[in-house]
């Protein structure tokens, strides 16, 4: 048996409820007729005589039949959003949810579970919580007030949580607190929506990444970093968590191509450049996981470690080149 990290994976259409359908286009499931959604799943290829044996690769089986393949959707593999919202990923690293704000004016929490699957009957009747619109920090008592708050209540057709705050102002900032179950500690994710939701299909998030490049040229390298870091900055301060990740990833492949220029440096530069860019990887990696969750103060603080140390980094460097430096 392949362990799941060694197996291949590809984005393939799939349906939300329907998982053994595995499409190479968009469409509707051929079961339930629902619209098909972007998956990544692992692939081995299998025998049609000893399907509970996976081959690490295609060829001709003992009997001389070709070897068939197979897909298994991954859990935490798909972060797409389904109905045109902003997707996070639960602290508790199980549950998933979507929010969208419509032109209805009514907010919508779209439950999912691991493998992004809608979250089951029986579980989303066990989901509370509230949106709040508007809370107060009171620095007396180091405790938030809420001065305005709305139940999230289960949907009649058990599809989606719903609040009714009415006519929002754009940029809408918005803050859904949940329990997954009676009991639970309660969870707090903040969104900020510039523009009503629109239901559509999505677009593959990881289309962005594909076409980034790390140059050869230092100058292009520092310039490109203090470019990410700007525009981490400006979606942060949207309120577009799930968004974060793509260019955080590519700051942190900014900063590995610049941990093998070191050896060029001084002396005394070396330890502060090797210790920056490590401080910028890490606080990459803590952007995307922060972004996946949604809090806005987590988030936040990820920025600002991130920012700080791509200070630090192009400091050790020389001045980047253009006018765009770390915020």
């Amino acid at each position: 048996m392949l362990a799941q990290s060694d197996k291949p994976t590809e984005s393939i259409w799939s349906c939300p409820v329907h998982a053994v359908v595995a499409e190479q286009n968009p469409g509707k499931c051929p079961i339930c007729r629902r619209d098909l959604v972007l998956v990544t799943a692992t692939v081995s290829w299998v025998c049609p005589n000893r399907p509970e044996v996976e081959r690490p690769g295609p060829g001709r089986c003992a009997d001389g039949s070709q070897a068939e393949k197979r897909y298994v959707q991954s859990t935490h593999a798909n972060h797409n959003p389904r109905h045109g919202g902003l997707f996070f990923m639960a602290p508790d690293l199980w549950h998933h949810l979507e929010g969208t704000y419509e032109s209805d004016q009514i907010f919508r929490v779209f439950l999912y579970d691991d493998y992004t699957k809608p979250l089951s009957p029986d579980l989303a009747k066990q989901v509370t919580g509230r949106l709040v619109t508007d809370e107060r920090f009171d620095t007396a008592t180091k405790t938030t007030k809420e001065i305005a708050a709305f139940p999230l209540k289960l949907s009649a057709d058990g599809d989606y949580l719903e609040a009714r705050p009415g006519r929002l102002k754009f940029p809408a900032e918005v803050t859904a607190k949940l329990k997954f179950k009676n009991g639970d500690q309660e969870y707090r994710f903040d969104f900020t929506f510039a523009e009503f939701s629109v239901d559509k299909a999505a677009i593959p998030a990881d289309a962005a990444s594909s076409l980034f490049e790390v140059p050869d040229d230092l100058n292009e390298v520092l310039k490109l970093l203090a470019e990410r870091v700007t525009l981490i900055g400006d979606l942060v301060q949207k309120g577009a968590f799930s968004e974060v990740w793509v260019p955080a990833f590519q700051a942190k492949d900014l900063a590995l191509s610049l941990d093998a220029r070191t050896r060029t440096l001084p002396l005394a530069q070396r330890d502060l450049a090797t210790a920056g860019i490590e401080r910028l990887v890490r606080a990459s990696w803590m952007l995307d996981a922060s972004g996946d969750t949604g809090n806005r103060n987590d988030v936040e603080q990820a920025y600002g470690a991130l920012a700080s140390a791509a200070r630090e980094v192009e400091a050790t460097f020389g001045p980047a080149a253009g006018s765009g430096g770390a915020r």
